[in-house]
């Protein structure tokens, strides 16, 4: 394979986390809290400066860095050495003063304890001074191997001698080191020394800042790190997406036939062959066991249609328990025949077997299409104030299900009409998106489209947040639920923004597109609603009686506590 697009840790030679025997942690705002007010001493150096009549060249600096330029312009000014000693004493004291209301950050003790418990060495390294960072280790009982402060060396992180110093210490090379902290300056330190690097997202910076940086993983807690060391093991489902996007970017390499290759929150990959641009998709099917040759050429299809591609070719591996009888294996065979002669699809191949090591039917597709049609100015940069629209109902997927799987117990909730409709969900309203999203992509200028499956509406909305980098607000009474998911969820203890939801889609258009599209959209015969807009930085709030809350993230799909 000629001109390959490697990831960056390749070619760096950077160690993979089977090679790690190090944890580097930031201090303040990473395993305990802080409380400095780090931009009214800036004002206040710099007003201090004004009236020395000292030159500042790059106010933007941080502190440290700022007081180190003043003192290199200024060389001939004997007030330097009287204003730097001014303002490292104000620093210090608002050091010391955060350090007596300093507290450990929820599940960082505990991750440092279960991480000493397997061996791995633990280190702190900050731009704190070693006095205040000591009263708080000692005051919180910190567990360390190895701590050094801005005291400990000549130039402290980013600069890569910081890091150095704290390698050296605990006797690692670079490659078994992986550092973690909430800003985007430890990202850029662990670059500069050549190791791994977990960013903690924080009230200063979001995931797209450490995105920038370059880190191998994201986290909103610091708990989740447990996932890198097997202390948290993976639940069902899918797998979390700081996760899957380190393995992406790590492992696979592609050259330039690929347009658009895996990437977390994308719904398919676009490829070239022979001139013609072309898509393609893998997905499984694993939690039912009824018609499942249905669910699997939809789930496939629309992945590639919320791409705006057409689908073209089908490949599919079924794997089947055994004691399976022949005619049920018939039934699937013909769930995906007639499927593709509906939607026009090629069968081409795959693979069938009984597999002694399968306790339920396992079917994986693979399905590959051509470039549909998209209206001219689809796929330009999301901005603030463009329209989420939402096109079918939430939780179509969950609720067929829930009603073929657990049809028995809900004999005593539902008419057995009722669970009839729930479970024929597949067919009507169905769960095959293909349709609309073509007619949207043809129709109007589609700024990104997304397909809810596993996570549900809360996993889709975040998805493409992370993917675009903006922020989305949403209306919680502007979703539209299927009518018999919410007393499904109910009955058994579920949310129904958490659950698999194959049978909607999500999309932005801009704002001035969004009337159009609803009434585009009802005149062909699809439900649709403007659920929200973009806005803000990154990240999805919920609103709810007048107030936004955070939209609720769910580790794995909801449907799988069943």
């Amino acid at each position: 394979m000629k001109n390959k697009r490697s990831n960056n840790e390749r070619q760096a030679g950077r160690g993979n986390l089977g090679q790690v025997k190090g944890v580097v942690f930031d201090f303040d705002g990473t395993i305990v809290s802080i409380h400095i007010d780090f931009r009214g001493i800036k004002e206040i150096l710099l007003e201090s400066a004004l009236k020395s009549g000292l030159r500042v060249v790059d106010k933007e600096k941080p502190i440290l860095e700022l007081l180190d330029s003043i003192s290199r312009e200024n060389p001939g000014n004997r007030s330097v050495r009287g204003f730097i000693s001014g303002i490292k004493k104000i620093l210090l004291e608002e050091e010391m003063k955060s350090a007596c209301l300093a507290c450990p950050l929820p599940g960082s003790i505990k991750l440092m304890e279960n991480l000493g418990d397997r061996g791995i060495k633990i280190a702190i390294f900050t731009r704190n001074c070693r006095q205040a960072v000591m009263s708080v280790v000692e005051k919180c009982s910190i567990p360390h191997d190895v701590i050094v402060t801005r005291d400990d060396v000549s130039r402290v992180k980013p600069d890569k001698e910081h890091l150095s110093r704290v390698a050296s210490l605990l006797e690692l090379k670079e490659n078994e080191i992986i550092v973690a902290g909430d800003h985007p300056m430890d990202i850029r330190s662990a670059r500069n020394f050549n190791a791994l690097s977990c960013g903690l997202v924080s009230g200063t910076a979001c995931r797209k800042d450490f995105e920038r940086e370059g880190a191998d993983f994201v986290f909103d807690r610091i708990e989740d790190m447990g996932y890198l060391f097997g202390i948290k093991p993976l639940m069902p489902g899918k797998l979390p997406n700081p996760l899957l996007g380190y393995l992406l970017k790590r492992y696979t390499e592609y050259d330039k036939s690929v347009v658009s290759g895996p990437q977390t929150g994308v719904d398919c990959a676009v490829f070239r062959t022979d001139g013609k641009v072309l898509l393609a998709k893998s997905d499984p099917v694993t939690l039912v066991g009824k018609d499942m040759g249905t669910y699997l050429l939809s789930v496939n299809m629309n992945d590639i249609s919320v791409m705006g591609g057409i689908a073209r070719w089908f490949l599919c591996s079924l794997i089947f328990r055994p004691g399976i009888t022949f005619p049920e294996v018939e039934d699937i065979f013909s769930q995906v025949g007639k499927g593709c002669r509906q939607y026009g699809i090629n069968w081409v191949g795959g693979h069938t077997e009984i597999s002694g090591s399968a306790r339920n039917n396992i079917a994986c597709g693979f399905l590959s299409g051509t470039m549909g049609k998209k209206k001219k100015g689809s796929g330009s940069p999301a901005r603030e104030g463009d329209s989420i629209f939402l096109v079918g109902q939430v939780g179509i997927e969950a609720v067929s299900i829930i009603a073929r799987e657990k049809g028995g117990r809900l004999a005593e909730y539902f008419s057995p009409g009722e669970i009839s409709r729930m479970s024929n969900a597949l067919e009507n309203p169905g769960i095959n998106v293909s349709g609309a999203a073509r007619l949207i992509w043809e129709n109007f200028r589609v700024k990104a489209m997304h397909d809810p499956t596993e996570g549900g509406i809360s996993a889709a909305l975040l998805e493409i947040s992370e993917r675009f980098g903006i922020g989305i607000s949403v209306k919680k009474k502007s979703l539209v639920f299927h009518p018999g998911l919410s007393k499904l969820c109910s009955i058994f203890g579920l949310n129904p923004l958490g659950i698999i939801s194959s049978g909607c889609l999500v999309g932005i258009v801009d704002s001035k597109e969004g009337a159009g599209l609803l009434s585009f959209l009802k005149k062909k015969g699809f439900r649709a609603a403007i659920i929200g807009v973009a806005a803000g930085r990154q990240g999805v709030l919920l609103e709810e009686r007048g107030r936004q809350v955070p939209f609720p993230v769910f580790e794995r799909d909801e449907i799988t506590r069943l």
